[in-house]
C-alpha cells in the first residue's frame, strides 16, 4: 500500500506546511474539527473553513482557490462556509 498525500501536502510549500503544524501543535490552538464527507466532496471548501478556523486565511483562500471544486460544479463560495463564516 502506497502513503497517499492529504491534498494540502500538495499545494503548500514546506513553509507553510512549518506553519500549519506549529499552529496545530500549540496548546492553545483551536480544535477544530473537519467533517471527512465534505473533504471528500469538496475538499476546497472543508479544508479552505477548517484553515480559516485555525487563524490562517492565507492558506484558507490559498486552498480554496487551488484545490478542485466539488463534481458538481459549483463554487465553493456559492455555498457559504462550513463554521459560520
Amino acid at each position: 500500500m502506497q502513503p497517499t498525500t492529504s491534498p494540502l501536502g500538495k499545494i503548500l510549500t514546506a513553509d507553510e506546511v512549518a506553519r500549519f503544524v506549529a499552529r496545530v501543535a500549540y496548546p492553545t490552538s483551536p480544535v477544530v474539527l473537519v467533517d471527512e464527507e465534505l473533504a471528500l466532496a469538496d475538499s476546497a471548501r472543508a479544508y479552505g473553513d477548517w484553515l480559516d478556523a485555525l487563524g490562517l486565511p492565507d492558506l484558507a483562500e490559498k486552498a480554496r482557490t487551488l484545490l478542485p471544486e466539488p463534481a458538481d460544479g459549483r463554487a465553493a463560495a456559492d455555498k457559504g462556509g462550513q463554521f459560520g463564516k
